[in-house]
């Protein structure tokens, strides 16, 4: 009877210890690292997830390359530039997460500081660049577009263990890959016009559709260490419809999420 009494005890003992230290180690953990989708899902921060959803932000140089121009030629490399902002969800494809489908919804703003005494003109349903009268000391030309992106993402990340059971993949110093393109449609376009005039400075800024393609798409690809890569654009659609002037955003820059 006492050795079953000390058998129990020491069981006893032993699950009070195995659950202090399940206990401890679980506040050892970090908390779960914030998705978007949490705050629709609560539920996810508990287990595994092969969605995630994170905000996308780039910047870089732009030029509209074609008909024998050279980068620098017709806009100035500094001074024409992009930017991107919207949402990327990712969804693991493959259970040990070395491939993944990316894609979203984004604002991209795409702007040509043309060089010269230049500006883009519509004449019978046809825009490309005419001289001025004056001397001019700043044209630029500025394209909004809404675009969806899309890309196959290579790159295993690490699995990293949470508190309450939650697994994520961590992608910190791992270098990924994307490869894809975009799709979507033109908003807006305005042209930015400034020079002095009898001593006065003076500021003309234009909305119109110059007869630019309404559909935009083009081929995209980045790479880089963990949420911050390099990327670069081609555009597959000439920028104005039945113009002389045929010529394609090129873009390259940076990308964070």
């Amino acid at each position: 009877m006492q050795k079953i009494l000390l058998t129990a005890i020491m069981c006893m003992g032993l699950l009070a210890t195995a659950q202090e230290i399940t206990k401890d180690d679980n506040q050892e953990l970090p908390d779960v690292p914030y998705d978007m989708l949490d705050a629709f899902q609560p539920a996810r921060e508990t287990r595994d997830v092969k969605t995630r959803l994170h905000g996308i932000f780039a910047l870089g140089w732009n030029q509209a390359l074609g008909d024998g121009n050279g980068i620098g030629e017709d806009y100035r490399f500094w001074g024409s530039g992009l930017w991107e902002l919207g949402l990327e969800f990712s969804t693991r494809l493959v259970e040990d997460d070395l491939i993944r489908f990316n894609y979203g919804i984004a604002m991209q703003w795409q702007t040509l500081r043309i060089t010269g005494n230049r500006q883009f003109q519509t004449n019978n349903d046809i825009t490309q660049l005419v001289d001025l009268p004056i001397n001019v000391d700043k044209s630029k030309f500025s394209q909004y577009s809404l675009i969806a992106p899309f890309h196959l993402e290579l790159g295993r990340g690490e699995l990293k263990k949470y508190k309450n059971g939650a697994q994520r993949y961590d992608y910190e110093d791992k270098l990924i890959v994307g490869l894809g393109g975009y799709i979507g449609t033109n908003a807006y376009t305005t042209q930015l016009l400034k020079f002095e005039n009898e001593g006065r400075d003076i500021t003309n800024r234009l909305s119109n559709d110059f007869e630019m393609e309404s559909f935009v798409y083009g081929l995209s690809a980045y790479a880089g260490l963990g949420d911050i890569q390099i990327f670069a654009k081609y555009g597959l659609n000439s920028i104005f419809k039945d113009s002389p002037v045929d010529q394609h955003h090129v873009s390259i820059g940076f990308r964070w999420r």
